[in-house]
């Protein structure tokens, strides 16, 4: 595979970055995952707007290189020989000095790699997942906001571990309150009497692309969509549950710890959005999709 390492398409072993790149010292960075159909990317200048706040947030300037950024993404399609893929932008603040928390010694380092969509097994979108709700409570946005993509994931990734080790597909956190945030790496919904709920991204999770495609989905459908904060216990009233990101789209949850959601079979709200979030992909995607990509292998 080739990666796009700044500014320039190199071979995947070639790819190399600094040993004391602050995203390696102490995962000082952000990243933005986004999703290519015929050669286009769904949504990307709203991929690249967040990957700009979510830099600013933590003071890196990104502005420099964002003009270039789109031209990038398709610069690694292209390369690669990708129609349907799923691509990565990971920035950093660069080389810095082992010891020192504050400052790097260069500019920021860009990564954007790309790789073959493979999605899920369908099965799961067919007969749904389990989830368990994490012991390991999100990070308060007052430590570290949620809303900034950040390439620092070990919470996240010992949640998901925890889960893993339940028996559960992902991992549902909480807020100190008991609220419901976010998965590790995806929104949550909850359909409750015809009712489509979401916690609010201020309410401690990630403003996600997904999400917003998928609220705007169910709207135009005519579901009223309710954004607030969530007790956990709603779960336990849910008709349906289920969860979005850029890689699963809507999937849908069947079971929450030991108790099944509904009759333990995913719902029709979540399958009807299901299938009017992949028409909008493909139809918003293969409108703007280069012809030379549109059957590429």
């Amino acid at each position: 595979m080739l990666i796009h390492l700044n500014g320039r398409l190199v071979p995947e072993e070639e790819a190399r970055v600094s040993v004391f790149d602050r995203g390696f010292l102490y995962g000082d960075g952000v990243f933005e995952s986004m999703r290519a159909i015929g050669g286009a990317v769904f949504r990307r200048e709203r991929h690249l707007d967040r990957l700009e706040r979510s830099a600013e947030a933590v003071g890196l300037d990104l502005k420099p290189a964002r003009p270039g950024l789109s031209a990038a993404t398709d610069e690694v399609l292209e390369g690669n020989r990708l129609a349907d893929a799923r691509l990565r932008i990971t920035v950093t603040r660069g080389a810095g000095r082992p010891g020192d928390y504050v400052e790097a010694l260069g500019p920021p380092t860009i990564v954007i790699s790309a790789a073959p969509f493979g999605g899920l097994e369908e099965e799961r979108h067919r007969n749904g997942v389990r989830v368990a709700i994490s012991r390991r409570r999100q990070i308060p946005p007052d430590s570290l906001d949620p809303a900034i993509k950040s390439i620092s994931r070990l919470s996240s990734v010992l949640a998901r571990r925890e889960a893993r080790e339940r028996g559960a597909f992902e991992a549902v956190l909480l807020d100190r309150g008991g609220h419901l945030t976010e998965g590790t790496t995806s929104n949550i919904f909850v359909v409750v009497m015809d009712r489509l709920l979401t916690p609010p991204a201020t309410a401690g999770g990630l403003p996600g692309i997904t999400r917003e495609a998928v609220v705007e989905l169910a709207r135009a459908g005519g579901i009223e969509v309710v954004e607030e904060r969530l007790p956990a216990g709603v779960l336990g009233e849910a008709q349906e549950v289920f969860l979005t990101n850029t890689s699963w789209e809507v999937l849908p949850v069947v079971q929450v710890d030991d108790r099944l959601v509904g009759d333990g079979v995913p719902g029709p709200v979540t399958r009807d959005l299901l299938g009017a979030y992949r028409e909008l992909l493909a139809r918003e995607c293969l409108a703007s999709a280069p012809s030379s990509r549109r059957a590429a292998p």
